[in-house]
């Protein structure tokens, strides 16, 4: 298995875990926030589900853009994303896209940098990663807020 294949088998089976964890969730309580400045579970799928949706293109073009009026809008669309199914399945065909694109990449593409409107050097391994990091830090924060749930 090479680097590409690596990272897409991870980031395919983090996608599960992370569905698979919030489906333990009552569903009346997926939108339960521990706190007022806290995000529930389905906020937090909602990125998920969503994020490469936005990204994708400029991961694509090694080059990403953002503003404040972008971020609201996707904010807005996603909090339309509301059943888990809905949301499993829109983060299913955003990860297939991703890792075919990962799967097309030679491994030397995988140092380029890019573009990116936030501080540091980015390359294209950390733009294509970050999906499966984005999804396994989200898993655990679920997983606290399951842990609150149940009285911890």
């Amino acid at each position: 298995m090479n680097a590409n294949e690596l990272l897409c088998y991870l980031t395919e089976k983090q996608i599960d875990r992370i569905f698979e964890t919030a489906r333990k969730f009552p569903p009346d309580k997926l939108d339960w926030k521990p706190g007022p400045n806290a995000r529930s579970a389905l906020e937090q799928l909602q990125e998920v589900a969503t994020a490469l949706n936005e990204f994708l293109p400029g991961i694509k073009a090694r080059k990403v853009s953002w503003d404040d009026k972008r971020f609201a809008d996707w904010m807005e669309s996603r909090a339309k994303l509301t059943s888990l199914d809905d949301l499993e399945k829109s983060a299913k065909a955003s990860t297939k896209e991703l890792t075919d694109y990962i799967r097309t990449l030679p491994e030397s593409d995988l140092d380029a940098i890019c573009e990116m409107p936030f501080p540091g050097e980015f390359r294209v391994a950390d733009l294509v990663s970050y999906h499966l990091w984005n999804a396994s830090y989200h898993e655990g924060q679920i997983n606290q807020i399951g842990f609150l749930l149940e009285g911890g």
